[in-house]
């Protein structure tokens, strides 16, 4: 594996990581102070999709609840994994 895919691979598994512990915090504690959900939406923009769905009551069955997240941290996955997509791309050095 090159070093650019090997880039691009990283950062597809942090966005992953960082979204599983995200939904392990929400999952065990459950409450959010404005600080930390601020930092949860830096870090995990498409967790800002369980507002609108929390709202509307899709989230409140857990089976609904653990869909939504798998889907939210897949996206996260594909976010940083573009990121990092551009990390690689800015890496190379031109011919």
């Amino acid at each position: 594996m090159s070093k650019y895919r090997r880039v691009i691979v990283i950062s597809g598994v942090l966005g992953l990581v960082v979204t599983v512990l995200i939904f392990l915090y929400a999952d065990r504690v459950g409450e959010f102070t404005d600080t930390l959900y601020t930092a949860f939406a830096i870090l995990c923009p498409p967790a800002l999709v369980c507002v609108l769905l929390k709202l509307t009551g899709q989230m409140n069955d857990k089976d609904s609840f653990y869909a939504i997240w798998w889907v939210i941290g897949l996206t996260n996955a594909g976010l940083y994994a573009i990121i990092g997509a551009a990390v690689a791309a800015l890496m190379r050095k031109p011919d």
